[in-house]
């Protein structure tokens, strides 16, 4: 498996069958030999925030399931997500240095009306898995949120066709739908991960509601992510 890449490296069999994306996660995570500290991978100069379109969450199910499995990981070098911090990444926009105010304005009123076409659905939460870097809930069916990335990413590229190539949205045959629940912190052999991880796959899994997608402004604090919301936007008017 390559060190850099999507995650995993191959779509599932189906992007819209649950168990067909729920094995190809598990797969791809279980093959792993060595991970790699999440905060050294994935680079962020200090003060740097970026847009972000995200999808947040604050259902007390996929809350509480959320703290079960971090509590249950008995390893050290694992940074969890807090509760509030919950969340589906759909796209990078860029950095906020590099796009003005009015060019966000111009990428939300853009997508505020193409995303009253897109009407809103639900995702499945779980079981447990990984990646490179991190531990996370799969999530299901991806053919909404594949729509999802695609309809955002032409709002982007529409709004600011000039952008830096470093700015460009990643092509929806990229996007691997995830959600993170903790960050490993340092380099190691994946095996006792992978075996903890093995041990929380429980058959319990949480279903929310999509109805509304945040452009966020993401900063690091520490190893932690954080954001300020700069717009909800409705799905389906």
């Amino acid at each position: 498996m390559t060190s850099n890449g999507p995650f995993p490296r191959h779509l599932p069999d189906s992007t819209a069958d649950p168990e067909a994306i729920v094995q190809n996660d598990w797969e791809a995570f279980a093959e792993l030999e060595h991970l790699r500290d999440h905060w050294s991978v994935k680079q962020w100069a200090p003060g740097r925030t970026g847009y972000y379109w995200y999808l947040t969450f604050n259902d007390p199910d996929l809350v509480d399931l959320a703290a079960k499995c971090q509590n249950s990981l008995d390893i050290a070098g694992i940074d969890s997500v807090p509760s509030d911090g919950l969340h589906l990444t759909i796209s990078s926009v860029g950095d906020t240095t590099a796009i003005t105010d009015e060019q966000i304005e111009d990428l939300v009123s853009v997508a505020r009306e193409r995303l009253s076409e897109v009407k809103p659905f639900d995702l499945t939460i779980g079981p447990l898995s990984g990646s490179r870097s991190a531990i996370r809930f799969s999530v299901a069916p991806w053919d909404p949120l594949l729509d999802l990335h695609r309809v955002l990413s032409a709002c982007s590229n529409d709004s600011s066709p000039d952008r830096a190539p470093r700015d460009v949205p990643a092509s929806s045959a990229r996007f691997r739908p995830h959600l993170g629940i903790a960050y490993n912190n340092t380099d190691r052999a994946a095996a006792e991960v992978i075996a903890a991880v093995a041990a929380l796959r429980r058959p319990e899994r949480v279903s929310v509601r999509v109805d509304t997608v945040e452009l966020v402004v993401l900063r690091r604090e520490g190893r932690c992510y954080r954001w300020d919301t700069r717009a909800v936007l409705g799905l389906g008017g």
